[in-house]
């Protein structure tokens, strides 16, 4: 029970700090700063350190031949231990929430960043217009595809 709780701790420190630092590599992103690389850096390595909790945690649970902590955990009896890795468990899970909101959202503005460079390039090169964009506007334009036409 003691390895149980110590890996369910960590994970839920490590779950716990990955929202703090998508929230930095949001702002940079909005900020449309390119000092992106730091967050990103953080990031990878908290990321490094939860992929090891995990094979951690999947070694443990061949070992105690259950397919979760929550089943694990079922079969335990009450006490203190058992309440501490519960609320443990349920923390990293509100995290893990937390974080696949925030990871939406990181999405959906790098989405937005993509669309952006990539109409201005299409202005600046003189791609012509196409639906993406609105009318057809072949206004001193020699060519009829797209920059990055998905069909080129």
């Amino acid at each position: 029970m003691d390895e149980a709780i110590k890996l369910l701790r960590e994970r839920s420190v490590l779950c716990a700090h990955l929202p703090e630092l998508l929230n930095a590599l949001i702002e940079v992103v909005k900020k449309n700063s390119p000092d992106v690389q730091e967050p990103v850096r953080k990031i990878e390595a908290v990321m490094r350190d939860l992929s090891d909790n995990e094979r951690r945690t999947q070694d443990f649970l061949k070992r105690v031949k259950t397919p979760s902590f929550a089943k694990f955990l079922a079969a335990q009896d009450n006490g203190t231990q058992r309440d501490v890795a519960e609320k443990l468990l349920q923390t990293a899970a509100d995290a893990q929430r937390r974080l696949k909101a925030q990871s939406a959202e990181l999405a959906l503005l790098l989405q937005r960043g993509k669309n952006y460079v990539e109409f201005n390039l299409n202005i600046l090169a003189r791609i012509s217009a196409s639906d993406t964009y609105g009318a057809e506007a072949k206004t001193g334009s020699q060519r009829t595809q797209r920059l990055f036409d998905a069909n080129v």
